[in-house]
């Protein structure tokens, strides 16, 4: 706790005292109260795990663009690594599934409106790494399935044999994007998406990279569990491309829109199971996540096929 006081007292800010947020996070997260030129104020501290930094990098090179989308006060590059931001109260997951319908839909626009001002950056000189689909997360998965298969009766070995008929009759590794380039976040999902002073931010940018921005579209719809929704998300997505003018080839566009959401859809399955594992999520609602995803991918992979694997989903 020393270094955290020290760090509060070299930004002239008192430090007056912190709690701790649990949870599955990629390191150590407290909420601290201060004192800042008369003012009480919270932050959020986030103490980066080692072999999870790649956030340090990426403030460090596109600065002015994730200060635009979120609320960083300051990052420190030297041990203990760690960021400083406003504290932007509740994700917008907390709550989401309670909304109605139209509730649910004028969020998500509220995202997807803020997600097609980021794409719309100049992608120029920001040192990004370029995002490249692999097996990387289908192996993931396929491990953590049987892992699960491993330890509880009802898991079933039919959803490793849909992800990986869906990986080899699609060659999803090898897919190359379509779209043009972009600023893509890497990590829309709605536990990093906050609403805070009639604005939408994002937090958790170790993903970003230069990609599809049909990469975070379909990463933003993981945490919903509705065909409408499903269906909204994207569609609004290019009614906003084109407010701005900016038409997408749309072959081009279902194309990067299909396999990219079997892809994260198999990456988000594998992480929603290690948070079972870890305690976070019951039987019951995991088991609920995996039907709806292996039934997502199913349905896309199937739709692609018929369609000559250019379709649209």
């Amino acid at each position: 706790m020393n270094h955290i006081v020290d760090r509060l007292k070299g930004m002239n800010v008192e430090f007056l005292g912190m709690k701790e947020i649990s949870g599955a996070h990629a390191g150590n997260i407290f909420r601290i109260d201060a004192l800042s030129e008369d003012e009480r104020v919270q932050y959020i501290y986030k103490e980066f795990a080692d072999e999870r930094n790649q956030e340090v990098e990426i403030h460090r090179n596109i600065t002015d663009i994730v200060d635009s989308f979120s609320k960083v006060v300051r990052v420190w590059g030297d041990p203990p690594q760690a960021m400083l931001m406003w504290d932007l109260g509740s994700p917008i997951k907390e709550g989401f599934d309670v909304l109605s319908l139209e509730e649910k839909k004028r969020t998500m626009g509220h995202i997807v409106t803020r997600l097609t001002s980021l794409h719309c950056v100049e992608p120029v000189q920001t040192k990004l790494p370029d995002h490249q689909l692999s097996s990387e997360w289908k192996n993931w998965c396929l491990d953590q399935l049987g892992k699960l298969c491993s330890r509880k009766s009802w898991a079933s070995p039919r959803w490793e044999r849909t992800i990986q008929e869906a990986y080899e009759r699609l060659d999803i590794q090898h897919y190359q994007s379509k779209c043009p380039s972009v600023i893509t976040h890497g990590d829309p999902h709605l536990e990093n998406v906050f609403y805070k002073d009639n604005e939408v931010w994002f937090i958790d940018w170790e993903w970003a990279a230069i990609g599809s921005p049909l990469r975070d579209v379909t990463i933003l719809m993981q945490d919903i569990y509705d065909d409408d929704l499903i269906a909204y998300v994207p569609e609004y997505y290019l009614h906003c491309l084109r407010e701005r003018g900016i038409i997408l080839d749309s072959d081009d566009f279902w194309s990067d829109l299909s396999y990219l959401y079997i892809d994260h859809l198999t990456i988000m399955l594998a992480w929603e199971v290690e948070k079972f594992f870890q305690g976070y999520l019951s039987e019951k609602r995991v088991r609920e996540i995996i039907e709806w995803k292996i039934g997502e991918i199913e349905r896309v992979r199937k739709e692609l096929e018929m369609k000559g694997l250019n379709g649209r989903i």
